[in-house]
């Protein structure tokens, strides 16, 4: 099952949308009406917290490895330009997989943040301009021909969400 979403700017526009989908079909138990910011962002599954935590995880990970390759290449090697040996190792690159941790995780909290009002702030700002959020519960191959019937309807932002959010 997915969800297609679509953002009505005026109230009076969601009956005929309405309407239309159970004149196509769509069960009325299906159709949910949406005008709380908070149900919006658990449908999208954006809240922002844990899209930051998504994004800071992935940026760590991406920092640790870029930089254990570069603290890893400097252990195994005598830096004669820092004048230490060989011993110092394994701190070099402790210290490289620390500083991988911080610039990934400071990368990744920052374009999390981005992301998360990024895919919330056109349904946002709609129902908070007195707009309605419909959420269409479908099987997959039926989301294409509902999505095409809330564009029909002069419904914004239109998608179909991947996977069924609860």
């Amino acid at each position: 099952m997915k969800r297609v979403i679509g953002l009505f700017e005026r109230e009076q526009a969601v009956s005929p949308a309405v309407e239309r989908l159970k004149n196509a079909g769509i069960a009325g138990e299906e159709i949910q009406i949406v005008s709380n910011t908070n149900t919006v962002t658990e449908l999208l599954g954006c809240d922002p917290a844990c899209v930051i935590k998504n994004y800071t995880a992935w940026g760590v990970a991406i920092g640790v490895g870029i930089y254990a390759v570069f603290g890893l290449a400097a252990a195994l090697c005598e830096c004669g330009l820092m004048q230490f040996g060989r011993e110092y190792g394994v701190g070099v690159f402790i210290g490289a997989l620390l500083a991988g941790t911080l610039v990934g995780s400071a990368i990744g909290f920052l374009v999390g943040a981005g992301e998360a009002e990024k895919d919330t702030h056109l349904y946002v700002q709609g129902i908070r301009t007195g707009g309605k959020v419909i959420a269409i519960r479908v099987p997959d191959p039926d989301s294409d021909r509902v999505k095409n019937l809330l564009l029909m309807e002069h419904a914004l932002g239109v998608k179909a969400l991947l996977g069924e959010r609860t």
